[in-house]
């Protein structure tokens, strides 16, 4: 065997040991527990974390992927250029920019006052939450247990398919259709602005107030 296939097979196994994903390349940041980029700093290529919350005050050029314990918290000045993926058991908020997409697959929710340039999906037990000031240029989905609350600005559809329910408060701005598919109810407060349909598919009921 090359001595080059026996440095993959080692790089490999360090980072399954780790809990990271073997897909992380030699460009990647990879990390252990908690980690913060500070305001000034970019981190370029993707940003790798497991067992810890990684928290971003600076900039990073590639994806943010977290795995394990922890969560993502994108502040107030923070940037990804990529998109960001949480795996594990805590959720991701976003109050600086996202230039891709959201997607959470654990137990947390996604919560977002800043910036989001793709879609949010959350396909667990979590919620989606996005804030008065908080913008979605994609759409929004959310696959299981929790909850949807759509206080700003989302540009594509809404859809919730399973047991939670879909809340639409009075300042929301939505440009595509909003679906209740579940047992939850669909709750539309007067002053929502929505382009496309509203829709209730499932054992819930549609409310407006």
């Amino acid at each position: 065997m090359k001595m080059s296939r026996l440095a993959a097979l080692g790089a490999t196994t360090a980072l399954l040991a780790a809990g990271i994903p073997a897909a992380a390349s030699a460009a990647d940041t990879v990390r252990s527990g908690d980690y913060t980029v500070a305001a000034g700093k970019i981190v370029r290529g993707d940003l790798v974390v497991s067992g810890g919350t990684v928290t971003i005050h600076g900039t990073v050029t590639g994806n943010v992927r977290q795995s394990g314990k922890g969560s993502v918290i994108i502040g107030a000045r923070g940037e990804v250029e990529g998109s960001v993926t949480e795996t594990g058991t805590g959720g991701i908020t976003v109050r600086g920019e996202v230039d891709g997409s959201v997607s959470e697959k654990g137990h947390g929710d996604i919560r977002v006052s800043g910036d989001v340039g793709g879609r949010l999906t959350e396909a667990d037990g979590g919620g989606v939450i996005v804030e008065r000031a908080g913008e979605v240029d994609g759409s929004v989905t959310e696959k299981s247990a929790g909850s949807v609350r759509i206080a700003g600005s989302v540009d594509g559809s809404v859809t919730e398919s399973g047991s939670g329910g879909v809340t639409v408060e009075a300042r929301a701005e939505i440009d595509g259709s909003v679906r209740e598919q579940g047992s939850g109810d669909l709750l539309v407060r007067r002053g929502a602005e929505i382009e496309g349909r509203l829709s209730e598919s499932g054992s819930g009921s549609l409310i407006r107030r």
